[in-house]
């Protein structure tokens, strides 16, 4: 494990609790309190006002996003955001979901401000209450905070969010016998097909949405191409919805991009917990995440600031698919009753029968 896959890990078990980080608890409380510091020693001044907790209330419950911002050349320029929520869903560690988000911003945050900064000031946003019974309420941290905080006061050049980026993507075990490539596992291990299992080309995969947001982020995405130590797939927010903070972000015509590893065996489960996840890959995100916020930084990403303008992107889709698959691409369209992806209706048909194996992100 290379320094910065241990820093991330170190980060990532800090708010780890055995009671979880539940709005409303001691963890939260907890995770809290130690974000803050955190988010100090890494170089982050205050967003706003001398402190980086931004509270609000909905319905007389109390709940806080913690925000820094490490300053850019030109402060005039409208700041990149990089945001990860840090509530949990159950009383329990939830280590991919989503502290391994919150390690990842967080170690970026700190390589940026060691670095001299971007051109522009860099927003670390730790929202509060993404998790149900939140979720999509007025309640959510990240719609507090652009309602609260942006709409109407400043402007956002753009967003990168991060959620369940922690661990390794995973094959579902009854797909044995169905998926090209890994037939043969069952053969060497008998019973073998009722559990999750990892294949080595296929578990370093990271789903990116949101290059539709804006005309140029699909050129952004390719001059970036395929990270060391990633298989990038990049694909329409629409085959899974504002599953995450991003959310917002679309819905106010912020160029984003949303990155994650989709669900997994232990999604939302006690045993999500710090041992199960992968910090080198993780690190590779890191770096990853670091060249898609420089690429941001120096493009200007003017207009088309409305949620109804997306922006085809069926080649750089296409494209990324046939580069992560490598080798596999050929028996996978296969499976997937085609021969290649070509059009908006093939890729329609890869998506959805990707979901529906429970190998895509819902």
């Amino acid at each position: 494990m290379n320094a910065l896959a241990s820093q991330l890990r170190a980060d990532t078990e800090a708010i780890c609790y055995s009671d979880g980080r539940k709005v409303g608890t001691a963890g939260h409380e907890r995770a809290k309190v130690h974000l803050k510091q955190r988010l100090s020693e890494i170089g982050c001044l205050p967003f706003s006002g001398d402190s980086f907790e931004l509270p609000y209330e909905f319905k007389k419950q109390s709940f806080c996003n913690l925000i820094g911002r490490i300053p850019g050349k030109d402060s005039g320029l409208s700041p990149l955001l990089i945001g990860a929520h840090y509530d949990s869903v159950i009383s329990h560690p939830c280590a991919d979901d989503n502290a391994a988000a919150v390690a990842i911003a967080l170690q970026a945050g700190r390589i940026i401000h060691e670095g001299g900064g971007l051109q522009r000031d860099v927003i670390i946003a730790i929202f509060d209450a993404e998790e149900p019974p939140y979720f999509l309420s007025d309640a959510m941290g990240s719609q507090r905070f652009y309602s609260d905080h942006v709409e109407g006061k400043t402007s956002i050049h753009a967003a990168v969010v991060m959620d369940l980026v922690g661990h390794d993507i995973s094959v579902p075990g009854h797909m044995l016998g169905i998926l090209p490539g890994v037939k043969w596992l069952e053969l060497l291990l008998p019973g073998f097909g009722g559990k999750d299992f990892s294949v080595p080309h296929l578990s370093s995969g990271l789903f990116v949405t949101g290059s539709e947001s804006h005309a140029e982020l699909p050129d952004a995405l390719r001059g970036i191409g395929q990270p060391d130590h990633l298989k990038v797939i990049a694909t329409l927010n629409d085959y899974i919805g504002d599953v995450s903070d991003h959310g917002v972000f679309r819905r106010h015509g912020v160029p984003y991009w949303f990155l994650s590893c989709g669900q997994w065996a232990h999604y939302h489960m006690p045993t999500d917990t710090p041992d199960r996840l992968n910090y080198d890959k993780m690190a590779a995100i890191t770096h990853y995440l670091l060249q898609m916020a420089r690429s941001l930084d120096e493009r200007e990403l003017k207009g088309e600031r409305k949620e109804e303008k997306v922006h085809d992107t069926i080649e750089l889709e296409a494209a990324f698919l046939r580069s992560a698959l490598g080798l596999f691409h050929g028996p996978v369209m296969r499976w997937a009753g085609l021969k290649e992806v070509k059009s908006r209706a093939d890729m329609d048909q890869f998506a959805m029968k990707l979901l529906s194996t429970g190998l895509g992100m819902l």
